[in-house]
């Protein structure tokens, strides 16, 4: 079982990752997340080793790779996991993700581009297209229920029901729908309105 860890708010991370690793799963983060998680002593993998290459771009580039992307459109049929098996894609069963913060508007049009999510996004939104197969967390207020229920389960990501599922799918759907309108906003803001 494998999660990856992308928060921009930290609330709650800590405990989820330390929950995520006593019930035998690997966990995976980003660059901010996986220092403060390494910091506090609980033991996880930096994305790089994840995907397979180094953060590219100036860091712009870090989970939309094939390993984090095509480990979060899996599914369990022959052929997907026959192409993961051949590509050394490993299967990943929880997206843990919130977006960087956007700033005011009124910054540079370079200053607030660069805090333009991507990479976030495109996790939690194939996690949620893929919810009946990834845990989408998207909110830290939710990471205690779901723990709960991995660790009555087991540590089986088959412990979250798929009506739980389906619920978290839908808020992450409406956080990113919330996040892009803000963008589009910033980009009005600067002039951008056609």
């Amino acid at each position: 079982m494998l999660a990856v860890l992308a928060v921009s708010d930290k609330r709650n991370i800590e405990p989820l990752a330390a929950g995520l690793v006593r019930l035998g799963w690997r966990v995976a983060a980003t660059e901010g997340t996986y220092r403060l998680l390494r910091d506090a002593g609980h033991p996880v993998e930096g994305i790089a080793d994840l995907a397979g290459v180094p953060t590219l771009l100036g860091g712009r580039v870090k989970t939309l790779t094939v390993s984090v992307m095509g480990g979060i459109l899996a599914r369990e049929t022959e052929s997907d996991l026959r192409e993961m098996a051949e590509h050394g894609i490993p299967r990943i069963d929880l997206v843990c993700n919130n977006y960087y913060l956007l700033p005011e508007p009124g910054q540079e049009p370079a200053a607030f581009r660069e805090k333009v999510d991507v990479g976030g996004p495109a996790m939690l939104r194939g996690a949620a297209k893929n919810f009946e197969h990834v845990i989408p967390l998207s909110d830290p207020d939710d990471y205690d229920g779901v723990l709960k229920l991995l660790e009555e389960g087991g540590g089986s990501p088959s412990a979250v029901p798929v009506e739980r599922r389906l619920a978290l799918a839908e808020k992450a759907f409406r956080i990113s729908s919330a996040y892009d309108a803000s963008v589009a906003e910033l980009f009005g803001a600067r002039g951008g309105r056609s």
